[in-house]
Order: C-alpha cells, then structure tokens, then sequence
C-alpha cells in the first residue's frame, strides 16, 4: 500500500522516500528534478536553487528549514494506481532499425514498467523500490507511484532561458520571476549549439520525425538508407512526445525516449526534455516567445 504520510516541512530528508516525497513537492511546483528518484544529486540541486531564487530565499542549493517551509509539507506524495487497458495499449516495442520504425503506426513503450515510469515522472529502478513485491504487471494490478497531485496551475510563460553550463532551461513569467525549472540536454559537440537570441515559430504534440540519411549519415550508410523517411508518433519518437520549433531551422525543444539522458551533452543540436516537461513547456508558451541561449 501506498506510504500515505512523509515528513512535516521541519524534518530534514533521511533517506530516498524523505528525498522522493521533496522531488515530488517540487515537481507540483514545476520546478523538476528530472526524474522522481529519490536521489538528491545534480538536477535536484539545481531545481532548489532555482525555486528558492523564485521564492527570493538564501541560496544554498539545499533542502534548508526555510525552503522545506516555503515548499510546504509534500502531502500524500505517493498513492495506490490501478493499470488500465488504456495503459497496456501504450506498450507496443519499438523496432531497431530505423526502416522497420518508418513502417510502425506508432513508436510505444517497450514494456509496462518503462510506461509508468514515464506516467508518473520516475525511474523503473524507484518504482520497482516502490513496489518491491510486484513481478507482473496487467490490467487491474494496483501499484504505489508518486502522486503529482495537486500541482499548481500552468503559468503563462513571456520567455525562455537556456543555460548550456548548466544544462537547465527556466520559463519566465511577464514579472521576469522564474515559473518553471527544467533540466535539459544540450549538443556534444560545442560548434552546434546556438548561442544568442531565438525564438518559439511552431510547436506540436505527438510529432512525427524526418529521418534524413544526410543529417544521420553514420545510421544511413549501416541500413542503406538513401532518402527520407517519416518516423511515426510515440513516446520513443526521437524526438518524444512533443516538439517546440525554434527561429533557427532544424533546432528545437523537444522530448526525448530516454529520460535518463536529460543534462547530459548528448543532442545533435537540440534541447531535450523529459517527455512530461517537454509537454508542459508546449502548454505554457506561444508562437513568438524569445528564447536565449547562454552560457
């Protein structure tokens, strides 16, 4: 069953449930750690700082009294969840080969776990910690999940800052008070990200993919790929679930099929986001809002 109390706003975290229930306070905030893992590392650091610099507090990067007061004790952070049919019907494995996935209608989930950890903003690794009895998953199994419930409202975001050096993107609202914290991924090789000022020109939920042999040479020339390919929708879509058009052509926001990999310098050029965050930065922006990229 579902552990329904953690700690009071003056405990201090002792251990990865105390620092879950934390993440998950602070994801309800949109200030994200990237996934709910119960590990206070990098990407939880940096959602602390960004959140006590919102609320105007000392910045120590930390789970200090004042910030666990300003966050406000994390109720019920985890709750009971029934999978559904609708779920299992997510779960349809991905092909390997890129041919193969230009000829799917749709790009799923490879397994049950992979989708709820993605419903619910986690790991596989913390959700089987979660559920240490659980072996099967089907239609009716009731498992413990963090519960994102209830979340603030989604601001109106007047702007958007990426900081490469620290692999994190901040929304701004019109006050110039930053709303939301995500942790991003940014390109390897330093000649292909772009610096300066953008801007948002499109977006879409559940995109498709371009596969192009003259971008993805390497890939091409392994499966003889010659030309162009329209990669179907999906959360294991190269580019997730959702897509944010940038002024510069080819580059964008989007999702990723891999959230493990956020804040890593892994993207050919783009911005990479959970597929959640991704998600909730489309519902939050227009067509026009400028986006800087910094260092």
């Amino acid at each position: 069953m579902a552990r329904k109390a953690l700690p009071i706003a003056t405990e201090t975290p002792k251990d990865a449930l105390d620092f879950a229930a934390w993440q998950i306070q602070l994801e309800r905030r949109h200030f994200s750690s990237g996934t709910i893992d119960g590990l206070f590392g990098m990407r939880s650091k940096r959602a602390v700082y960004q959140f006590q610099r919102h609320m105007e507090l000392p910045i120590t990067h930390e789970l200090d009294i004042e910030t666990r007061l300003q966050l406000g004790k994390p109720h019920n952070p985890f709750t009971d969840y029934t999978i559904t049919n609708e779920d299992l019907l997510l779960v349809q494995p991905t092909p390997k080969l890129w041919r193969e996935k230009a000829q799917a209608s749709f790009l799923g989930y490879n397994t049950t776990w992979e989708m709820l950890s993605e419903k619910f903003h986690t790991t596989e690794r913390f959700l089987k910690k979660l559920n240490p009895t659980v072996n099967m998953l089907s239609e009716g199994s009731s498992i413990t999940v963090p519960n994102l419930k209830p979340d603030l409202p989604l601001p109106k975001v007047s702007r958007i800052e990426i900081i490469l050096n620290q692999t994190t993107l901040l929304a701004y609202d019109a006050n110039g008070r930053v709303v939301c914290c995500f942790p991003c991924s940014i390109a390897r090789n330093k000649n292909k990200r772009p610096n300066g000022r953008l801007e948002v020109i499109n977006f879409a939920l559940n995109p498709n993919y371009t596969f192009n042999p003259e971008t993805l040479t390497t890939i091409a020339e392994q499966e003889g790929i010659t030309s162009k390919m329209i990669i179907p929708p999906g959360p294991n879509n190269p580019v997730g679930l959702a897509w944010i058009g940038l002024s510069l052509p080819g580059y964008g926001i989007h999702g990723t099929p891999d959230p493990r990999s956020i804040s890593r310098t892994g993207s050919s050029g783009c911005f990479r986001l959970a597929n959640w965050n991704a998600k909730k930065l489309l519902h939050m922006i227009s067509r026009g809002v400028p986006v800087s990229v910094i260092e």
